[in-house]
């Protein structure tokens, strides 16, 4: 079996799927946010292989660590422009709405900043935000006392051949789990 991955943003691999360009496509959207034509859900299978979690991240500039989950989507819509209207100093926001992999750097040097990312890009240039009083972490997740977080999707044709739904399995697998 030869593997070849590819990136392309999160409807490519749907839309190769649904034109059966691949065996594979990975997603952290749901199918339907994707494809124009509904009748294309009928040909491909959704196999939810895990749940990855995400969070709030700040410059290390910006005084608070907490934040309400209300007050975060008024950042993110527009209405709330200013940290000192969430308890922080008197400084403008940024958002940075970011391509993939794109907002770490920028948050760190950029000051007022917020963006989103997985926690797997957690790292020390930046400050991770608490979200209710609750910490972002794989735990908080498990028990969903951290609601911020996404399904990661591998859509197959409805019916994958031997090697693709063996792969499928390998990545269900309580070794890969």
């Amino acid at each position: 079996v030869q593997i070849t991955v590819q990136g392309g943003g999160s409807g490519q691999g749907i839309t190769q799927i649904a034109q059966g360009a691949v065996q594979i496509g990975n997603s952290d959207v749901f199918a339907e946010t994707k494809l124009e034509n509904a009748s294309d859900l009928d040909k491909i299978k959704d196999n939810r292989v895990c749940v990855v979690g995400m969070g709030p991240i700040v410059n290390s500039d910006v005084t608070i660590d907490d934040i309400s989950l209300e007050d975060l989507k008024g950042i993110f819509t527009g209405k709330i422009t200013n940290w000192k209207e969430v308890g922080g100093n008197d400084e403008d926001i940024v958002v940075i709405n970011r391509a993939s992999g794109s907002g770490t750097k920028m948050v760190s040097t950029t000051p007022g900043a917020i963006s989103y990312v997985a926690f797997s890009y957690y790292d020390d240039s930046f400050k991770a935000l608490k979200v209710d009083g609750v910490d972002p972490a794989p735990e908080n997740v498990e028990d969903n006392s951290w609601t911020i977080w996404a399904y990661e999707h591998m859509y197959t044709v409805a019916e994958p051949d031997e090697a693709t739904q063996a792969f499928i399995d390998y990545m269900m697998s309580d070794e890969v789990q």
